[in-house]
């Protein structure tokens, strides 16, 4: 069968995706990854067919502009995810798709959706396989009569909110009922001759890659459970990788895509460093040069490096200190090492996930603008010495190691194909 993977045009997206997509290509399906030109490098690079559609998106270019106003500051303690059902108001909705829509959902989707409408319909693929934020895969999918899927590396945050919302949107009188998901989504179904239906939030199904305790679901939605196997592009290992650390070894990364904004990270590093400097530990922090220019001294307990793969460091550490960003964190996960999480601003689903790891007692977490050296040593001794964050980290690697592999995962998308292709 032909298999569409669609994502917006950023690595850790695309990264998500590597693994399962080798798993098809290997099992003799064709493959195509399709999205903004911007990935076709990255896409290259992994050894897999990119088709690049549309124009590049300008998310950063827009969030920059909001650095150091009210909405950023509003942003750092927002998690709606995790809100009572009461104080999710009809009125709370209105304001909050308002923004979301045409920000976290337009800006990256309206450049990309006509040409992949063109290339789904040119191409004809039996299944889309979609990134969770990338809804013009599922419209590319319903154009073509594929079946679709979202293929999830995160907390499913999306889908339950929905759900909150239709509830409410149920409750109103029948002339008061705007639902910015359809205002949006169903003019660009009649531009490419289709209707809207709810299966475009969330697809026919959904494959999701956390541990099955940390996994959050739709009661609407078809949900099957995937093995997340980390890839991290292309890299050598480097010579001090292979050697066995002599200390108790400490993961300290912030990322990388946070630095496409004028704001940069929300969290400064001197302060990450300040924090283990007198611990006794080997710190691996992982530094772009920019990050590095604004750092005064690098401890001596510190090996500053601007890359190192995450899926062959982490099986060497004992603890990582990051932002939340859901490579890092699922990553962290399949290797069992406790996690302290650092939520970024403005992305409240880190925020979310990170207060449900520390419920798990696999990590702590400390809100980002709130972090102090003094703070973050505290918790990071409390990871290294009380030996039920390493147990509980266990656990949820093995319930991630239970999950269907991607090559198992095959002949399950052969059939889920087979039934929901039109």
């Amino acid at each position: 069968m032909r298999v569409l993977f669609a994502t917006i045009s950023e690595k850790s997206h695309l990264y998500n995706m590597v693994p399962l997509a080798w798993a098809l290509r290997s099992a003799g399906h064709e493959v195509r990854v399709a999205s903004h030109p911007a990935l076709t490098p990255t896409t290259a690079a992994a050894g897999l067919p990119a088709v690049p559609v549309g124009t590049d998106h300008r998310f950063f270019e827009v969030m920059a502009q909001y650095a150091g106003t009210q909405l950023e500051e509003a942003a750092k303690t927002f998690d709606p995810f995790t809100m009572p059902y009461e104080e999710l108001t009809w009125e709370f909705f209105q304001g909050f798709y308002g923004v979301t829509v045409p920000v976290a959902f337009g800006l990256f989707n309206d450049p990309l959706v006509d040409g992949l409408v063109e290339f789904a319909k040119e191409w004809q693929p039996d299944l889309v396989l979609w990134d969770g934020l990338t809804y013009s895969g599922a419209v590319a999918a319903k154009v073509c009569g594929a079946a679709h899927a979202r293929l999830l590396w995160g907390s499913d945050i999306w889908s339950p909110l929905r759900d909150k919302f239709l509830a409410r949107k149920a409750e109103r009188p029948e002339d008061d009922r705007h639902d910015p998901m359809i205002a949006w989504l169903e003019p660009i179904m009649e531009r490419h001759g289709s209707t809207f239906d709810e299966v475009l939030t969330s697809g026919h199904f959904s494959l999701h890659q956390l541990p099955a305790s940390l996994r959050t679901t739709s009661d609407h939605n078809v949900n099957h459970g995937l093995q997340f196997v980390a890839y991290n592009g292309s890299s050598a290992v480097p010579d001090w990788l292979r050697e066995p650390p002599t200390r108790r070894r400490i993961c300290l990364t912030l990322g990388t895509t946070l630095h496409r904004m004028a704001a940069g990270d929300f969290v400064r590093f001197s302060d990450l460093l300040e924090a283990v400097s007198d611990l006794d530990v080997e710190v691996i922090a992982t530094l772009s040069e920019k990050q590095r220019a604004a750092v005064d001294k690098i401890p001596d307990n510190v090996r500053a490096v601007e890359f190192a793969p995450l899926n062959v460091l982490l099986p060497t550490c004992s603890a990582i200190v990051h932002h939340g960003g859901g490579g890092t964190h699922t990553t962290s996960l399949r290797y069992g090492v406790p996690q302290l999480v650092l939520p970024q601003v403005g992305h409240a689903e880190t925020y979310y996930q990170a207060k449900r790891l520390e419920a798990t007692g696999a990590g702590l977490y400390e809100q980002s603008h709130e972090v102090t050296p003094d703070g973050l040593r505290k918790k990071v001794e409390r990871l290294l010495t009380e030996p039920s964050f390493a147990e509980n980290a266990a656990r949820l690697r093995q319930e991630m190691l239970d999950e269907p592999s991607p090559a198992a995962m095959v002949p399950v998308l052969e059939e889920l194909t087979a039934k929901y292709r039109a």
